[in-house]
């Protein structure tokens, strides 16, 4: 009894348990990922782990700022009809030969999530795919498949693909024009090996010949604001320019965001309350969750215990090194989403290593939590939706099936990287 008592009142224990509870509800799916992260941050705080001044310590604002930003923009695009305008136009682009159509399908979904967020992408792709396919009678899971890799790859790219992208540029100064000149070209290399191998995979279904229809909707019959449209398609624009230009500005990307949204909601018209109501508010709170739970395990010093840990196994040799976080970062992401794992191992590797933009070792890091999330069917958002939608149409991909082709992308896509980062290594 007495060792349960210390257990329970000691708070490095206390922060460890919370930390273990809330990541097993979340990776088993026992709660809602939000709802576990919100009340894992609860009891941290209740408990006094971490205090309410050291609430706005913790708490990443300037992450929550720049996804809240993107999301309303991406939301306005959205309502207008953008996404499905691109569906339909990447289908008639194809000739609706199936080959073709998932080479562009994916490339456009790879595309479009390097500038907006990869889930609303994602979603809204699924559903023209869908769409598509049921009407050329061919099987949607070769292009579902193509553009969840695309989605998770692609989104890699830029700053404003992917939430771990955000949460790891914020914290080490690492810019726009970073993510371009140091993370888009291994992106790339690694999208087209992928691309190849679901191509491959499927190579049955996407090489049938079709009859060549018509789809029976105009592109330009989808587009239900055409105002909306030009107003948050030049917001975007807009947006994305001041972020190339943000190293010569006093703006911070969350501000920069948060200034194309508050225009948008401004001059966007009557859909601008129900793009606020279609925010991701759920995914910011989980984010506010994991950040005060990670803030716990810091305050306790079990970061810098871990980090303590890992020193030696990635000090002295960088090849070594960036090929350890590279490898560490998918496998975790494919278990446990990206998301909270590199909310977990940002403060890690920021105690071991330079928060530079041009250290390799965070390159890894951003590489590996965003290509492992293509493991498995849980391994990401964009995976979840995809195949959630799919569910809905009656179209099912098991945790199995997936499995042996999230794989062979983890292994080529993870494995090409590590190749070129050691390359860049040596050379720089």
């Amino acid at each position: 009894m007495p060792g349960l008592i210390e257990l329970l009142t000691n708070e490095r224990n206390l922060a460890i348990i919370i930390f273990i509870t809330t990541y097993a509800y979340i990776a088993l799916g026992k709660k809602e990922k939000q709802i576990a992260a919100l009340v894992g941050a609860t009891f941290i705080w209740i408990l006094g782990i971490v205090s309410t001044r050291d609430l706005i310590y913790y708490v990443d604002f300037e992450t929550l700022g720049l996804l809240f930003g993107m999301m309303v923009i991406v939301g306005a695009l959205r309502e207008s009809g953008f996404f499905r305008f691109i569906g339909l136009e990447t289908a008639r682009l194809s000739g609706y030969i199936p080959r073709r159509m998932f080479i562009i399908t994916t490339l456009m979904t790879a595309l479009l999530s390097a500038l907006l967020a990869n889930v609303t992408v994602v979603m809204f792709m699924t559903v023209m795919i869908i769409e598509i396919t049921e009407m050329l009678k061919i099987d949607p899971k070769p292009f579902i498949i193509g553009e969840i890799m695309a989605s998770n790859i692609g989104g890699a790219a830029t700053i404003i693909g992917d939430p771990p992208n955000i949460m790891v540029a914020t914290r080490i100064n690492m810019t726009f024009l970073d993510f371009i000149i140091y993370i888009a070209p291994i992106a790339l290399i690694a999208l087209l090996i992928s691309l190849l191998i679901v191509y491959l995979y499927y190579r049955d279904t996407l090489d049938k010949e079709i009859i060549t229809v018509e789809l029976p909707v105009s592109p330009a019959d989808v587009i239900t604001d055409y105002k909306l449209l030009y107003v948050s398609y030049a917001v975007f624009v807009f947006t994305v320019m001041m972020f190339l230009v943000k190293p010569y500005t006093n703006f911070s990307y969350s501000a920069i965001a948060i200034l194309g949204s508050s225009i948008l909601l401004s001059v966007g018209g009557d859909k601008m309350p129900k793009v606020l109501e279609d925010v991701e508010w759920s995914t910011l709170l989980f984010l506010t969750g994991l950040f005060i739970i990670i803030g716990g395990l810091d305050k306790t010093g079990i970061v810098s215990d871990m980090a303590t840990i890992l020193k030696p196994f990635i000090a002295d040799n960088e090849y070594l090194s960036v090929s350890i976080i590279l490898w560490i970062s998918a496998g975790a992401s494919a278990l446990i989403a990206n998301i909270p794992f590199t909310a977990a191992f940002i403060p890690i590797l920021r105690s071991i290593t330079t928060s530079s933009p041009s250290n390799p070792l965070w390159w890894a890091l951003i590489l590996g939590a965003d290509f492992g999330g293509n493991t498995t069917s849980i391994g990401s958002s964009s995976n979840v939706v995809a195949l959630d939608i799919m569910k809905e149409k009656g179209i099912e991909i098991t945790f199995i099936d997936y499995l042996k082709i999230g794989i062979l992308i983890l292994l080529a896509s993870v494995g090409i990287s590590n190749i070129i980062l050691i390359i860049l290594i040596k050379f720089l």
